[in-house]
C-alpha cells in the first residue's frame, strides 16, 4: 500500500479515526454481515436468498431427466408439499413485515 505523508496532525488523526471505525464496524458484521450488509433491508436479502435457492433447487430437480429422480418424491409432491408452500410463507412474511413496517 502507497504511504501518503500528512503534514496536518487535525486530518492525520480523522484518517486514523476513519479506519479505526472501519474495521470495528468489519469486526462487528461478522461473515454474514459481509455478505447481506446491514441495516433494514436485511431482512428482504436473506429472505430473498432462501426464496431463489429454493427455485433454483427446484428449478433444477424438475429439469433433471426422470431416471434421476426419485420414484417416491415426483415433481406434484415436490411442488405441492415444499416449495409452494415455503414461497408462500416467505411472500407472506414479506407482505407482512412491509405493512407493519409502514403502519407504524
Amino acid at each position: 500500500m502507497n504511504k501518503i505523508e500528512i503534514q496536518d496532525p487535525k486530518v492525520a488523526s480523522k484518517i486514523i479515526a476513519a479506519n479505526a471505525e472501519s474495521d470495528k464496524r468489519k469486526a462487528e458484521l461478522g461473515f454474514l454481515g459481509k455478505f447481506f450488509g446491514s441495516g433494514e433491508n436485511v431482512r428482504l436479502y436473506i429472505v430473498g436468498t432462501i426464496a431463489l435457492g429454493i427455485l433454483l433447487i427446484a428449478l433444477v430437480y424438475t429439469l433433471m431427466p426422470d431416471r434421476y429422480r426419485s420414484a417416491d418424491f415426483g415433481l406434484k409432491e415436490m411442488w405441492t408439499l415444499f416449495v409452494l408452500p415455503v414461497e408462500s410463507t416467505i411472500i407472506g412474511y414479506l407482505i407482512g413485515s412491509r405493512s407493519k413496517d409502514a403502519g407504524s
